[in-house]
Protein backbone atom coordinates (compact mmCIF):
# COMPACT_ATOMS: atom_id res chain seq x y z
CA UNK A 1 0.00 0.00 0.00
CA UNK A 2 1.70 3.00 -0.90
CA UNK A 3 1.99 5.97 1.57
CA UNK A 4 -0.64 8.30 -0.34
CA UNK A 5 -3.16 5.83 0.50
CA UNK A 6 -2.18 5.39 4.16
CA UNK A 7 -2.06 9.16 4.38
CA UNK A 8 -5.64 9.11 3.18
CA UNK A 9 -6.25 6.00 5.36
CA UNK A 10 -5.89 7.78 8.17
CA UNK A 11 -7.70 11.42 7.50
CA UNK A 12 -10.91 9.71 6.77
CA UNK A 13 -10.79 7.78 10.17
CA UNK A 14 -9.41 10.97 11.91
CA UNK A 15 -12.31 13.33 10.02
CA UNK A 16 -14.62 10.88 10.75
CA UNK A 17 -14.33 10.81 14.31
CA UNK A 18 -13.90 14.74 14.56
CA UNK A 19 -16.94 15.41 12.90
CA UNK A 20 -19.02 12.67 15.43
CA UNK A 21 -17.27 14.72 18.39
CA UNK A 22 -17.93 18.42 16.91
CA UNK A 23 -22.02 17.22 16.30
CA UNK A 24 -22.31 15.23 19.51
CA UNK A 25 -20.02 18.28 21.37
CA UNK A 26 -22.74 20.60 19.47
CA UNK A 27 -26.11 18.75 19.61
CA UNK A 28 -26.02 16.32 22.15
CA UNK A 29 -24.04 17.80 24.68
CA UNK A 30 -26.74 20.72 25.36
CA UNK A 31 -29.62 18.70 25.50
CA UNK A 32 -28.44 16.06 28.10
CA UNK A 33 -27.63 18.74 30.68
CA UNK A 34 -30.58 21.21 31.61
CA UNK A 35 -29.18 23.34 34.53
CA UNK A 36 -26.42 24.53 32.01
CA UNK A 37 -23.93 23.44 34.21
CA UNK A 38 -21.01 20.17 33.59
CA UNK A 39 -22.53 16.69 32.97
CA UNK A 40 -20.38 14.51 33.55
CA UNK A 41 -22.27 11.76 31.87
CA UNK A 42 -22.01 13.63 28.31
CA UNK A 43 -18.07 13.41 28.64
CA UNK A 44 -18.23 9.66 29.69
CA UNK A 45 -20.36 8.67 26.89
CA UNK A 46 -18.22 10.43 25.02
CA UNK A 47 -15.23 8.69 26.14
CA UNK A 48 -16.80 5.43 26.12
CA UNK A 49 -17.36 5.74 22.25
CA UNK A 50 -13.81 7.29 21.59
CA UNK A 51 -12.72 3.58 23.14
CA UNK A 52 -15.11 1.81 21.13
CA UNK A 53 -14.50 3.22 17.73
CA UNK A 54 -10.71 3.04 18.21
CA UNK A 55 -10.97 -0.78 19.08
CA UNK A 56 -13.92 -1.62 16.75
CA UNK A 57 -12.02 0.46 13.72
CA UNK A 58 -8.85 -1.11 14.70
CA UNK A 59 -10.24 -4.80 14.93
CA UNK A 60 -11.95 -4.62 10.97
CA UNK A 61 -8.62 -2.87 10.07
CA UNK A 62 -6.48 -5.38 11.50
CA UNK A 63 -8.89 -8.27 9.97
CA UNK A 64 -8.60 -6.26 6.30
CA UNK A 65 -4.99 -4.61 6.20
CA UNK A 66 -2.87 -6.64 8.85
CA UNK A 67 -2.23 -5.49 12.55
CA UNK A 68 0.86 -3.33 11.76
CA UNK A 69 -1.14 -1.71 9.20
CA UNK A 70 -4.22 -1.15 11.56
CA UNK A 71 -2.12 0.12 14.39
CA UNK A 72 0.00 2.74 12.40
CA UNK A 73 -3.22 3.85 11.04
CA UNK A 74 -4.69 3.96 14.46
CA UNK A 75 -2.16 5.76 16.44
CA UNK A 76 -1.52 8.33 13.88
CA UNK A 77 -5.50 9.17 14.25
CA UNK A 78 -5.29 9.33 17.90
CA UNK A 79 -2.26 11.19 17.80
CA UNK A 80 -4.12 13.65 15.51
CA UNK A 81 -7.15 13.46 17.87
CA UNK A 82 -5.60 14.65 20.58
CA UNK A 83 -3.85 17.18 19.07
CA UNK A 84 -7.26 19.04 17.08
CA UNK A 85 -9.44 18.69 20.23
CA UNK A 86 -6.47 20.53 22.01
CA UNK A 87 -6.56 23.42 19.68
CA UNK A 88 -10.27 22.78 19.92
CA UNK A 89 -10.35 23.33 23.72
CA UNK A 90 -8.40 26.40 23.85
CA UNK A 91 -10.25 28.51 21.91
CA UNK A 92 -11.25 31.20 23.87
CA UNK A 93 -14.71 31.36 24.61
CA UNK A 94 -14.29 35.05 25.64
CA UNK A 95 -11.23 37.58 26.95
CA UNK A 96 -10.48 36.53 29.85
CA UNK A 97 -7.60 34.01 28.62
CA UNK A 98 -5.50 33.80 25.58
CA UNK A 99 -5.28 30.89 23.12
CA UNK A 100 -1.48 30.11 24.38
CA UNK A 101 -2.83 30.14 27.96
CA UNK A 102 -5.81 28.10 26.95
CA UNK A 103 -3.06 25.84 25.28
CA UNK A 104 -0.69 25.43 28.02
CA UNK A 105 -3.43 25.08 30.84
CA UNK A 106 -5.01 21.96 28.52
CA UNK A 107 -1.89 20.70 27.97
CA UNK A 108 -2.65 17.91 29.86
CA UNK A 109 -5.40 16.57 28.19
CA UNK A 110 -3.29 15.43 24.95
CA UNK A 111 -2.14 11.99 26.83
CA UNK A 112 -5.40 11.28 28.04
CA UNK A 113 -7.08 11.83 24.78
CA UNK A 114 -4.18 10.11 22.96
CA UNK A 115 -4.99 7.25 25.43
CA UNK A 116 -8.33 7.06 25.03
CA UNK A 117 -8.57 6.28 21.46
CA UNK A 118 -4.59 4.37 21.08
CA UNK A 119 -4.97 1.72 24.27
CA UNK A 120 -8.27 0.26 22.84
CA UNK A 121 -7.10 0.22 19.40
CA UNK A 122 -3.99 -1.45 20.15
CA UNK A 123 -6.23 -4.28 21.66
CA UNK A 124 -8.75 -4.40 18.63
CA UNK A 125 -5.88 -4.64 16.45
CA UNK A 126 -4.17 -7.49 18.91
CA UNK A 127 -7.85 -9.46 18.66
CA UNK A 128 -7.63 -8.45 14.69
CA UNK A 129 -4.59 -10.42 14.59
CA UNK A 130 -5.41 -13.04 16.49
CA UNK A 131 -8.47 -14.21 14.82
CA UNK A 132 -8.48 -16.80 12.21
CA UNK A 133 -7.71 -15.06 8.34
CA UNK A 134 -11.40 -14.47 6.42
CA UNK A 135 -11.99 -17.01 3.76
Amino acid sequence: MSGKRHLVAVLVRLAALGIALAAYTTLVVPSMSDAGDADIGAGLVAFAALALAGFGGALLDARRHGARTALAWWLAVAAGLAVGWWGALAMPQDASASFGELLARDAGLLPFTFALLAIPAALGAALGRALPARG
